[in-house]
């Protein structure tokens, strides 16, 4: 079940903060993931994948590099809540992601999420701007 809410809580993050509208790129993000992911993931090699996933972003407005960043920044998150992941060089990665958005406000949601995975706790939705709250029935 815990797995389960810490999913929905990026899930709400990824439609409700960090992705800007009108974004239509597919964004891929699977080496940066594979790099940062397992158990035996090397920070070095984690951070030399989002680098390049960075250089691949110029060009575009910030508001899309921002996007794109924002869903690099879920799938990693995604990945944490893996058995078998490597909590701390995905910590790693989700702040160097901080650091190249051009958003303060999405950079800051991104470090608390870089927080809450490396220390194992839950994903912080309170920083994420909700549409209508849920009933409480």
């Amino acid at each position: 079940m815990l797995k389960f809410i810490k999913s929905a809580a990026v899930a709400a993050l990824l439609s409700a903060a960090v992705v800007a509208p009108g974004y239509s790129q597919t964004v891929d993000t699977s080496a940066v993931v594979a790099a940062c992911a397992p158990v035996d993931a090397i920070e070095a090699d984690c951070l030399a994948a989002i680098d390049a996933f960075v250089a691949a972003l110029a060009g575009l407005p910030a508001a899309d590099a921002d996007a794109a960043l924002g869903v690099l920044a879920g799938d990693l998150a995604a990945a944490s809540l893996e058995e078998g992941s490597n909590s701390a060089v995905i910590a790693a990665g989700l702040t160097a992601v901080a650091g190249e958005v051009t958003d303060p406000e999405q950079a800051a949601q991104i470090i608390q999420i870089a927080a809450a995975v490396e220390a194992d706790t839950d994903i912080p939705v309170f920083a994420v701007d909700g549409g209508t709250p849920a009933s409480p029935n």
